[in-house]
């Protein structure tokens, strides 16, 4: 735990001395390992009845308020800016967050500056919550901000208000530290997903480019062949000139031996020409069955480029969803060792609080298209497309959505082309997708967000190469 660690001065700087750690539920030396109980008791004595300072809080809820509400890269500033040598050079991240939380046990440099950080940054959270006059109008406001995902500002506000009790305090503990591990656990899920994406996009760019080699070498040959037959072309256009020049001096000779001589040469050289011109004709007849196999292996190509442009915009679509986030932020708990946690990192795109409609999609990846739409701020209601909802639910979900996605490949006949006109006609934003996939239904998540709503394209608008629609599939 936080408090078995170095703690620091009131100069701000780390004392060479470590503190040992102390077991969960007892007390520590002096007024500074007090209990919530005892220090709000020493409060009450004193006439006390305004918002508490942080060194006024029980030790115990320093290590979430800080790793909560402030970022380590904030903190390291305020070691800059108060002059801290020892925190100013320091390496490690986790080292920083301990330092300022030992120091936020009693009144000095570090934990003033920590205060007025905490206060101007969350000023209007504060003034919110000050309307707040008993300890159950702050549990409403505090489970307001956990379904909003506002916890940083509203933590920091009820931990320190007057009206705030043990039990709520303790309530918003608790909280906050199961929130962080729920965010640890979806982290995890989605790196593993986002990495899958990206072994599929190579293994696709790779296939992708073999075939362009095999085609571009195809191609050669054929370009090859046309060219030869074409010199044939020329050569039987010589012997057509030859067999006219024979049929003049034929005209000149009328009778005699040379005239029947000449007559068998002429009717030989006649076979002759009908027989290239067949080759002629076969050889016209090869040359079309070439351009048109050529035609086929440059739509063969276009459609392996469309394919991979597909999946890269989906990779992308799920990268800039996922993001990377910072492995470095604390983790509050009875039994935390070291103050190491995870928290997630903000979404790049804003739904901001829209009802998104899917229309059909896989079954089995209904709870993945739900997370993606919470996470980006939005909320989903589905319609399976046809296979058990009626055709009546249907319309009255379209009219309550703002908008609306429709996978083609999973979703009845019926249900694709109601969605459609119901869309054009109520000019409702609507993205029409290909696939049923993760990462599909993540770009149609982004062409959602991108657009403000004053300037988004009213009616259905496709993503990739749309599919006819196909029978709705099961899980």
């Amino acid at each position: 735990m936080c408090q078995s660690f170095n703690r620091v001065s009131n100069t701000g700087l780390r004392e060479s001395v470590p503190t040992p750690a102390l077991p969960v539920g007892e007390a520590g030396p002096a007024a500074e390992r007090a209990s919530p109980t005892d220090r709000e008791a020493t409060g009450a004595q004193h006439g006390v009845n305004r918002r508490r300072r942080l060194w006024e809080l029980w030790h115990k809820y320093h290590c979430p308020i800080i790793g909560t509400c402030l970022e380590v890269d904030d903190l390291r500033r305020l070691a800059r800016k108060i002059g801290s040598p020892a925190l100013r050079d320091a390496k490690s991240d986790f080292e920083v967050h301990v330092s300022f939380v030992a120091a936020a046990d009693e009144k000095n440099l570090l934990s003033i500056a920590v205060q007025k950080e905490l206060e101007r940054r969350y000023a209007r959270t504060v003034k919110r919550f000050a309307s707040a006059k008993s300890p159950d109008a702050l549990r409403t406001l505090w489970q307001r901000a956990l379904a909003d995902g506002e916890v940083q500002g509203a933590f920091w506000a009820l931990m320190t208000h007057a009206c705030a009790d043990v039990e709520l305090r303790s309530q918003a503990f608790e909280d906050v530290h199961m929130l962080s591990h729920q965010i640890g656990a979806g982290l995890r899920a989605d790196l593993a997903a986002l990495a899958e994406a990206r072994k599929a996009l190579a293994h696709l760019r790779k296939e992708a480019e073999s075939e362009r080699k095999r085609q571009a070498s195809r191609l050669q040959k054929k370009h090859t062949e046309v060219e030869q037959l074409r010199e044939r072309v020329m050569g039987l256009e010589g012997i057509e000139q030859a067999y006219e020049a024979t049929r003049e001096r034929l005209r000149a000779l009328e009778d005699g031996r040379e005239l029947r001589t000449l007559r068998a040469r002429v009717a030989q050289l006649e076979q002759e020409n009908d027989r290239q011109g067949r080759r002629l004709a076969d050889a016209e007849l090869r040359a079309e069955a070439l351009e048109q196999g050529l035609e086929a292996a440059e739509a063969e190509v276009m459609g392996l480029a469309a394919r991979l442009q597909e999946q890269t915009n989906a990779c992308e679509a799920l990268e800039r969803l996922i993001g990377m986030g910072d492995a470095t932020d604390a983790c509050a708990g009875d039994d935390c060792d070291g103050c190491s946690g995870h928290h997630d990192r903000a979404f790049d795109l804003d739904l901001a609080g829209q009802r998104i409609l899917c229309v059909g999609g896989r079954s089995d990846l209904a709870p993945r298209y739900r997370d993606l739409v919470q996470r980006c701020n939005g909320e989903l209601i589905r319609h399976d497309g046809g296979l058990e909802d009626s055709r009546q639910r249907l319309e009255a979900v379209l009219a309550s959505a703002d908008a609306v996605i429709c996978p083609a490949d999973a979703v009845s006949h019926n249900a694709y082309a109601l969605t459609k006109r119901f869309c054009k006609r109520m000019a409702k934003p609507c993205v029409l997708v290909s696939r049923s996939s993760v990462g599909a239904f993540a770009e149609a998540l982004s062409a959602l967000a991108d657009a403000p709503d004053s300037q988004a394209a009213p009616g259905p608008i496709s993503l990739g190469i749309e599919r006819a629609p196909r029978a709705t599939r099961a899980a």
